[in-house]
């Protein structure tokens, strides 16, 4: 019996927390806010490609939430500045791509017991920069696609106005323009995943 007295208190401060933290995040009202983290970036989807090393950088930018379903459903555009790249060999040559992008992911939300983050959705991305090299022959912007596209998922936690998320996101269009990038890179497309802080108004 007195295990349980020991246990019931604090389960019942635990619940009583979640309820009122509950209460701040299903409140109905949009929010506006801006998120910044670092990024880890890669290739994938060409079995020629061999030794890909992650590129780390940057992500940032502006996001928006528009609740639905009593709070617990939220529509979040978001409008980002992301680094993007990878070192890599290509039929055993050397070969480096940094690039970056204006991206535009759009989720679904869902919030668990009112402080978990559940996410995924789409992102389209218009290429900023981008720059490579293989056998000593420079890639540059125009060689590049200009436009990525694919899907993200990702998960956190949020307190009030302050997040901590994580997300994966893979493109489904090939980075190189035409035969003459392709034929030094190969069918190959953005991956990336992001550990970011937001904090929403």
């Amino acid at each position: 019996m007195k295990t349980i007295r020991n246990l019931l208190l604090p389960s019942i401060l635990f619940l009583v927390g979640l309820c009122s933290l509950n209460a701040q995040m299903t409140d109905g009202k949009p929010r506006i806010g801006f998120k910044a983290g670092v990024n880890g970036s890669n290739f994938y989807d060409d079995s020629k490609a061999t030794d890909k090393k992650s590129r780390i950088g940057f992500t940032g930018g502006v996001f928006a939430q528009i609740p639905f379903a009593k709070g617990r459903m939220s529509l979040r555009p978001e409008l980002l500045f992301t680094t993007k790249g990878s070192d890599f060999k290509f039929s055993n040559v050397k070969q480096y791509v940094e690039s970056s992008y204006i991206e535009f992911p759009l989720s679904l939300e869902y919030r668990l017991l009112g402080f978990i983050n559940l996410h995924a959705g789409a992102y389209a991305g218009w290429l900023a920069t981008a720059k490579g090299e293989s056998l000593a022959l420079g890639f540059e912007k125009e060689d590049f696609e200009a436009f990525d596209y694919g899907w993200q998922a990702g998960g956190g936690i949020d307190f009030g106005g302050l997040g901590l998320h994580f997300r994966i996101s893979r493109g489904l269009q090939q980075i190189g323009s035409g035969k003459g990038l392709s034929s030094l890179v190969g069918d190959l497309k953005n991956s990336a995943w992001a550990l970011t802080l937001s904090y929403g108004l």
